[in-house]
């Protein structure tokens, strides 16, 4: 019986600072999981690889923690994907590495996850490895690797709003977050930025007897930074919103200041939105 558990198990490898004061917390979930078990723990790739891993030592998902940019180099950043070339990797970056996927090119961008949302991205990795369904490989683009871990089950959040608001001046992501969730809002809309395009969604949740429910919306301002006072204040006069939650391609630098309930990035709005924090 040990046995057959055990061979029903995600296997998982780690790599890096595991006492990593930001990465405690996923390490431990890993290490206490019922579903996963660690076959390796190693500082480095190059340790990792001369113990055997995708060869003597079998994977499922290698789980990388990355601390700052540059600690891993792209010769073995390479090899190891290479390696894992039909497994999954993850690179599971901290609060230094926000931005690297755009001023390096060692990770691609299949493997990058913030290690705020390592978690729900991994347990999705390993409900996709029960189901059968195949890794993305590495040259995936962003718009796939967004769809993929989009590709969630509505079971994961129960409609518990009224409404939901999606403003962006970004049609392709406020569109997707929108068809994201249908299954957590009796009705989700979705609109630009623009004073006018407000007026005309706003006279949609009145004529839909939602403008003064339980409204959530999910603000994307990138690059309209000076107009947010305003916007936000139209926001309030016209939604009686029961959460403000704000939209980033660059999380980290938004001060958390008590304006938004929560601030998620735009890449990973499905896995950070768990269930109940909408």
């Amino acid at each position: 019986m040990h046995e057959e558990r055990k061979s029903q198990l995600t296997a998982v490898a780690i790599i890096g600072r595991s006492h990593a004061s930001e990465f405690r917390t996923l390490v431990r979930q890993i290490q206490n999981s019922r579903d996963l078990v660690v076959v390796g723990q190693f500082d480095t790739i190059k340790e990792a690889v001369d113990a055997g891993l995708a060869e003597r030592i079998l994977a499922n998902v290698v789980v990388v923690l990355q601390a700052f940019s540059d600690e891993y180099s792209a010769a073995d950043a390479g090899q190891l994907i290479g390696r894992m070339l039909f497994g999954r990797v993850l690179c599971c970056y901290g609060p230094w590495c926000i931005s690297e996927g755009r001023t390096h090119d060692i990770w691609p961008v299949v493997a990058r996850v913030s290690v705020g949302s390592a978690w729900s991205v991994l347990e999705q990795e390993v409900s996709n490895i029960r189901a059968g369904v195949p890794a993305l490989l590495p040259m995936a683009a962003a718009e796939e690797v967004f769809v993929h871990r989009a590709a969630v089950g509505s079971v994961r959040y129960p409609g518990s709003n009224d409404a939901i608001l999606i403003i962006s001046d970004d049609r392709v992501l406020r569109e997707t977050t929108a068809e994201m969730l249908r299954h957590a809002a009796t009705q989700v809309f979705e609109c630009g930025t623009s004073l006018n395009q407000l007026q005309s969604v706003s006279k949609k949740l009145i004529a839909a007897n939602a403008a003064h429910c339980k409204v959530s919306v999910l603000l994307d301002i990138d690059g309209l930074e000076s107009r947010e006072s305003e916007l936000l204040a139209m926001i309030r006069t016209r939604f009686s919103t029961s959460r403000l939650l704000r939209l980033s391609s660059f999380p980290q630098s938004i001060a958390d200041n008590g304006t938004y309930d929560q601030i998620i990035d735009k890449l990973e709005v499905n896995t950070q939105l768990a269930p109940g924090r909408i």
